[in-house]
Order: C-alpha cells, then sequence, then structure tokens
C-alpha cells in the first residue's frame, strides 16, 4: 500500500489515542507522529517511552503545515473547536471519536467529505456481513440495546454531565449501526423514557422511533448489575417474516421460529496485521488511511447526534 498520508497528528494521548497511535505504528508505513496532550507531567513519561513520537504541550507550538492526518481523541467538549481549527489549517484527513462532540453538536458543517467520527462497531465482521448481505428496504422492525454495568459509582467531571450519560457514550453505537444498517433520516421519537440511577444523567434510556415505514426499539443500560461485560444485540425483523438476530460473536437468522442459519464470526474468518482490543481497531484504521468506504461521514454521525438530542428532549 503507497503511504498517501505520512505525517499524523493527534489530539489527546490517553486510552484511544494510544490504541489508535499502536495500531498505525504496527502497518509499517513510515509514518511521522506528533501528538499534542497537555498533560505535561504525563508528556515527560511518554517522551521516554515513545522516542518516536514528537510531542508538544502548547497547541501554539504546533507546525503551521497541514498534515496529512490528524485524530482528536479528546473529551468531546472540544471536538467542535478542535474540527475548526485543523479544518483552517487545511489538515487533509480527519478523525474525530464518537460520538462528535455529543447531542450537543448537532449542526455542523455536513459537508465536510474529510472528516470521519469513530464509530468502531461497524467494522465488527458480524456487522459487515449484516450489512454486505441484508437488503435495507426489506428490514420493518429493528430493536437494539446495549447493556453493561460500566457505571458503579458516580462518575467525575465531564463524564457526569450533559456531554454523557448511556445515550452519548454507549447508545450512540447502536443508533450509528442502526443508521448504518438501515439509514435513520426523518426520524420521529414516539416515546421514550429515562432514569438516573448512578449518575446525574441517564443511565437507563428506552425510546420507540419511527424512521419511515419501519419501527425502531432502542434500550440501553450501563448500571446492570446482571451483565459481566458489555452486550450489544440487535433484532431486525424481514418482510417475509424472517428474523435476524446478531451481535458482535454471532448471527441468527430464524424464521416461524425454526433456525434457518447461524454464522459466527469466526466463520468469516477476518484477519488483521495487528490485533489490539478486537479485530474492529485495526480495520478502522486500515479504512482510515485507505479508501474510507466504511467510515462513518460527518453527516451520518450528526443524524447520530440528532436522535440523541430528540430522545432526551421529547
Amino acid at each position: 500500500m503507497e503511504n498517501q498520508l505520512k505525517n499524523i497528528l493527534i489530539y489527546g494521548f490517553g486510552r484511544m489515542g494510544l490504541t489508535h497511535f499502536a495500531i498505525l505504528n504496527s502497518l509499517e508505513l513510515d509514518f511521522n507522529f506528533t501528538v499534542l496532550e497537555t498533560d505535561k507531567k504525563m508528556v515527560a513519561i511518554l517522551r521516554k517511552n515513545f522516542p518516536e513520537i514528537t510531542f508538544y504541550t502548547d497547541e501554539s507550538k504546533l507546525p503551521k503545515n497541514p498534515f496529512d492526518l490528524t485524530l482528536i481523541t479528546t473529551p468531546p467538549f472540544v471536538h467542535k473547536q478542535l474540527l475548526s481549527k485543523v479544518t483552517k489549517r487545511g489538515d487533509k484527513r480527519i478523525f474525530v471519536e464518537k460520538p462528535f462532540g455529543g447531542h450537543l453538536n448537532y449542526s455542523s458543517n455536513e459537508d465536510y467529505d474529510n472528516v470521519f467520527i469513530g464509530y468502531v462497531l461497524r467494522f465488527n465482521p458480524c456487522v459487515q456481513w449484516i450489512k454486505n448481505n441484508i437488503v435495507s428496504t426489506n428490514i420493518v422492525k429493528a430493536k437494539g440495546q446495549y447493556v453493561s454495568g460500566t457505571l458503579e459509582k458516580k462518575p467525575k467531571g465531564w463524564r457526569n454531565g450533559e456531554y454523557s450519560g448511556v445515550l452519548n457514550e454507549m447508545g450512540s453505537h447502536i443508533i450509528d449501526l442502526l443508521n448504518y444498517i438501515i439509514g435513520m433520516n426523518n426520524h420521529k421519537v414516539i416515546k421514550s423514557s429515562m432514569k438516573s440511577v448512578v449518575s446525574d444523567v441517564d443511565d437507563i434510556v428506552e425510546a420507540e422511533l419511527q424512521v419511515a415505514d419501519k419501527k425502531i426499539e432502542l434500550f440501553f443500560n450501563w448500571v446492570s448489575h446482571e451483565t459481566r461485560k458489555p452486550v450489544f444485540e440487535i433484532n431486525l425483523e424481514l418482510n417475509d417474516g424472517s428474523q435476524i438476530v446478531f451481535d458482535q460473536q454471532i448471527i441468527r437468522i430464524t424464521k416461524d421460529d425454526q433456525l434457518v442459519e447461524q454464522i459466527t464470526a469466526a466463520d468469516l474468518k477476518g484477519t488483521v496485521p495487528f490485533y489490539l482490543r478486537g479485530i474492529d481497531f485495526t480495520k478502522q484504521m486500515q479504512d482510515l488511511i485507505g479508501p474510507a468506504d466504511n467510515l462513518s461521514t460527518m453527516k451520518e454521525a450528526l443524524t447520530v447526534n440528532r436522535i440523541i438530542k430528540d430522545i432526551l428532549n421529547s
């Protein structure tokens, strides 16, 4: 693969910034990495461990020339501000971690064709099989859920405010998948309910939407005591009476309560040159430096944000 995106800038070097760097650095495409991280104590340690990276703690000291690829992995409340700066600088391709400013950001410019948002579940092999084998117009009903025991005590800082909540942080993944598979434009929220159990924002959310002739049901809970690890599941009902239920590991197709076909992630034999936190993350970075065929676009991400806003305000 010819490297067209040589000079890479990463804003923020927390868990996601480090994850994306590790994957990109493993692809052996001769990248030059620059990182802006404002925590000076952390940078002092990072410089010793990552001598191949040029670190800055002051944004004003960054090179003025455009970068080939910029990754924004900061908290969501600075996403819009940073995006404005990097687009003005002329950076060629831009990746922003989901949910791109949260539901408060629903009116950004949809026309940026070089900006992509980090909804990584799109790259799961089971999701890709559904995308490539199921005709969206045949889907008449869908249910999406995400359940985890993520929150055990009240979070601090921005994670206990309007940029967080189960809808922004977890539900956005499922809404993006439904938007990716079905298309969620021109949605209408029929009803919704929300509970704050641990945090000061939404911890449990149920919602019902109408999208054209399709009924969409959503359930998100990140304070469950019954789940050892995060679980997502999507159920699709087709116009021939078939039902497809899938998650990250398995696809089950039934009709008249009889199993028609079962496909596992292992059956799909997805491979990547470097494995970190699942095949999905590496596939996402490969798409980012390649054709960008499956990444969430700005327009798609803003659709997700508008749905979240409408559920919260309904």
